[in-house]
């Protein structure tokens, strides 16, 4: 651990919440969304440098099936292509109650799960997507 920091102020993910297109997302058991600059070579004498020139949002979502999401995912999509989706995260610290919480907008899916049974297992589901990078809000940050 760093210098200065106790294991009560980490984030534990105990308390976070997952919302897609309003609803929550069953009991999740991982949340990421990760943005990655591109960019491209230039010249620059006899060096070759390069130049930022967009970003990529990209993440996954993990959770325990406890309701009819995918089903219902892929009813709106079959419906109405084309149509994106919000997602909503919060995370809470159990040190100081503070929130920090993310909007998503724009999201697309790589893969939407119907079903992944087995008998007498927890029902699980892994969601990949992508996202436009310059859209992210963060209504809540925690101070630190």
């Amino acid at each position: 651990m760093t210098a200065g920091i106790s294991a009560k102020q980490v984030l534990v993910g105990t308390r976070a919440k997952v919302f897609l297109a309003g609803e929550e997302i069953g009991f999740w058991t991982n949340f990421s969304a990760t943005i990655t600059p591109n960019y491209d070579d230039v010249f620059v004498g006899s060096d070759v440098d390069r130049t930022e020139v967009s970003w990529t949002g990209e993440g996954s979502l993990s959770h325990q099936v406890t309701n009819s999401i995918g089903p219902k995912l892929y009813n709106k999509l079959k419906n109405s292509r084309g149509l994106r989706f919000e997602i909503e995260a919060e995370i809470a610290s159990d040190d100081t109650g503070e929130v920090q919480s993310m909007t998503i907008p724009g999201v697309t899916f790589d893969s939407i799960p119907l079903a992944n049974w087995a008998k007498g297992e927890v029902v699980t589901a892994e969601m990949g997507f992508r996202f436009p990078a310059s859209k992210v809000q963060f209504p809540q940050l925690i101070n630190g």
